[in-house]
């Protein structure tokens, strides 16, 4: 049986700055990391400084380059181009991060490549829907599931960077992307008390644009200026990628 993480270039290693992504880096990098096999960091503006370090501890440690790539003016930018994005229309992923990827790789000369993602095994439902998208694209790259493929849960994921000299410092429900509106209104509030000032972004985004983020949950200057709102535990209202 061949080995997932041996990966053939040309192909770009999607490498968030979380834990999962981290340790698919590490299982990529232990199996050979190929010629024309690139690992690259989108990088969206609103990324916690927690992320920006530990990018660097991976780059560092494993002596690996990690491209760091971006849209000119970052997501400030893009809702000054678009207007806010939401759980509907979720294009800052598109914009932030596949686009700046896929354009990067292009003006390096590739014509078709290979997007190795890091969805594990535990995540049955996003695999499954990853994959079916990647049989109707009509993009210039397959997509590759190494984590899945091998049967990998976040329980070793967890394991590996209790044994690592360095970690990813956030919690659980913090996530990379610093108050995406994808969390759980009770993680934002939760955030927010804790971090007022990563708070100041997001409300003046609201307020510059008149509209909210989403319309089925309290706005960000509801949440920040009101008390508990939530009884129920720290989850997700809908699916949030950004701390992978």
């Amino acid at each position: 049986m061949s080995d997932p993480f041996l990966i053939d270039g040309p192909a770009v290693v999607s490498f968030s700055g979380g834990r999962t992504s981290g340790y698919m880096l590490r299982q990529i990098l232990d199996a050979g990391l190929q010629p024309d096999v690139h690992v690259l960091f989108a990088d969206t503006g609103k990324e916690r400084a927690e992320t920006y370090a530990f990018v660097a501890l991976v780059a560092a440690w494993w002596g690996v380059e990690i491209h760091h790539v971006e849209r000119p003016g970052q997501f400030t930018q893009l809702i000054t181009d678009r207007g806010l994005p939401n759980p509907v229309f979720r294009f800052c992923t598109q914009e932030l991060k596949i686009r700046p990827m896929r354009d990067w790789m292009r003006a390096q000369g590739y014509d078709h490549w290979t997007n190795v993602v890091g969805l594990r095994a535990d995540e049955p439902r996003r695999v499954a829907k990853m994959r079916a998208a990647d049989e109707q694209r009509r993009e210039r790259w397959d997509i590759a599931l190494p984590l899945a493929d091998a049967g990998v849960t976040e329980q070793d994921v967890l394991a590996f960077w209790a044994e690592q000299p360095f970690d990813l410092q956030l919690r659980s429900y913090e996530g990379n992307c610093d108050l995406c509106f994808l969390k759980h209104p009770r993680k934002r509030q939760q955030i927010m008390r804790e971090r007022p000032d990563l708070a100041v972004w997001w409300l003046a985004q609201e307020a510059r644009t008149g509209s909210h983020f989403r319309i089925d949950s309290p706005s960000y200057t509801a949440l920040a200026s009101q008390g508990d709102l939530f009884a129920d535990p720290l989850g997700e209202l809908t699916e949030c990628y950004c701390h992978d």
